[in-house]
């Protein structure tokens, strides 16, 4: 019987590589990056779904073929040499659903978050084409998506084999400068643009206010803003679901601050 692992650094900076060149061209497939790094497609789809070990010398052989620099190499090797605390750290991934910057870098891509809401949709269909179609993302996306989400503990399945969320929201930490976390809030900010183009305004609320403000009350107006989220979400969350949406409140400073010495 074939081994199927969980959760798995060396499968995460797999699946990124190739996650990385679909994000940049959507028509990208599994074919043309096995064609580029140079290994069998069977092989790639069986590392990718848990089936099969990433070998180091595997590993180099990806890296030699996309030319990596001597920092994605050094990565590349510690991520081989710490079996140990890679399993410490999945079995510390395992128990909490407030995710931390680590697991966040596996989590980064916003559709993982859009599909664990397809779920609550009205007539949600566990049909690649379907979910694609729904998301605006490729079916290989889809794919690589719902196994990270099951490996990752996000999504089980039921008695009966239907997909399921293990729990009702996910939270993030803040306040800390994670490459996952940018990357997440860019690609939000990019698709409120594309909203504000392409959705009616019934459909959308993309709203602003400039005012002077007391520094002093930034924290406090982040706890409101917080709550604010949340009463949101209980809002329209309430009653039957056909589409799934994303807020976000932005508080930014555009102007630099009186006090000059606030940061020295």
């Amino acid at each position: 019987m074939e081994n199927i692992e969980e959760y798995n650094p060396r499968r995460i900076w797999l699946e990124n590589l190739l996650a990385e060149r679909i994000q940049a061209n959507p028509s990208y497939s599994l074919r043309s990056f096995s064609n580029r790094v140079g290994v069998s497609p069977s092989v790639l789809s069986r590392v990718l779904s848990g089936k099969r070990s990433l070998t180091f010398k595997l590993a180099l052989r990806i890296a030699d073929a996309l030319s990596f620099g001597p920092e994605d190499r050094e990565h590349l090797i510690k991520l081989f040499s710490n079996k140990k605390k890679a399993e410490t750290e999945s079995s510390k991934l395992r128990k909490t659903r407030d995710l931390s910057v680590d697991f966040f870098n596996a989590m980064s891509e916003w559709h993982n978050y859009g599909l664990t809401q397809l779920l609550y949709v009205d007539g949600f269909r566990e049909d690649s084409k379907w979910i694609a179609k729904a998301l605006n993302i490729t079916e290989l996306q889809v794919k690589l998506t719902i196994e990270r989400l099951l490996r990752l503990e996000i999504l089980d399945r039921d008695k009966s084999g239907n997909l399921y969320r293990t729990s009702t929201h996910l939270s993030t930490t803040t306040d800390i400068a994670s490459a996952g976390l940018k990357k997440f809030q860019k690609q939000i900010l990019e698709k409120a643009i594309v909203s504000l183009e392409e959705d009616d305004v019934l459909e959308r609320d993309i709203t602003s206010i400039t005012m002077g403000v007391n520094e002093e009350n930034i924290a406090q107006a982040k706890e409101e803003i917080k709550k604010f989220r949340l009463k949101m979400a209980d809002l329209l969350e309430n009653g039957k679901k056909t589409r799934v949406y994303n807020l976000g409140v932005h508080l930014i400073p555009l102007s630099d601050s009186i006090n000059g010495d606030r940061n020295e």
